[in-house]
């Protein structure tokens, strides 16, 4: 499990950089794992307010994408997966941050496409950051590239933390990963260590 982890997350960085080839300067990675998660307050798809501190005492799934982003679009039917397994679970939330996008008529095209695939998730739009992007939250989370997800544990703290998708994977199998990232994350982060240490 660990080579495999260890795998994703060299697959994740590498769709990261090819992101950024274009760049002179390669983007730094700075991963926030057992870090507090920063707090937001973003509006979902039918602008209502929603704030990572209503969901304190639950395991938050975040994940980041946007419309535009190949790799984000093909991960979600492992994501839904991974949704209708936790649907009756009242500690656990899934929050989908659409970021970086580039075009006015975004939110147009989010709700086209959640329609169209049939995905019951709950999307937020990042706000706007000082460069003039969509963008802060993003950038909060100190993300080099999407798909990017993050599971929050009900303390608050970022416990886990995925990079990218690749198109030979599997959905059945991220299903099972984030799964198991959850699991972990309803558990007090000293019994995971513990039970590695055995």
């Amino acid at each position: 499990m660990k080579k495999i982890g260890l795998l994703l997350a060299f697959s994740g960085l590498l769709s990261a950089q090819l992101l950024f080839a274009q760049s002179t300067t390669p983007p730094k990675v700075e991963l926030i794992t057992n870090q507090v998660a920063p707090s937001f307050t973003l509006k979902d798809t039918s602008g209502k307010a929603v704030s990572l501190a209503d969901y304190k005492g639950k395991v938050v799934v975040l994940d980041f994408w946007a419309t535009w982003c190949g790799p984000c679009k093909m991960s979600f039917p492992g994501m839904q997966q991974a949704v209708n397994r936790y649907k009756d679970d009242q500690n656990v939330a899934f929050l989908f941050i659409d970021t970086r996008e580039k075009v006015e008529n975004y939110q147009q095209l989010v709700g086209e496409f959640l329609a169209t695939n049939h995905y019951s998730f709950k999307v937020l739009y990042d706000d706007m950051s000082m460069d003039g992007t969509k963008s802060k939250l993003y950038k909060d989370y100190k993300l080099i590239g999407i798909p990017t997800k993050f599971i929050i544990d009900g303390e608050g703290i970022v416990r886990f933390e995925r990079i990218g998708f690749m198109p030979d994977e599997n959905d059945h199998e991220l299903a099972d990963e984030v799964a198991d990232m959850i699991e972990k994350a309803k558990k007090p982060a000293s019994d995971n260590v513990s039970a590695k240490s055995k």
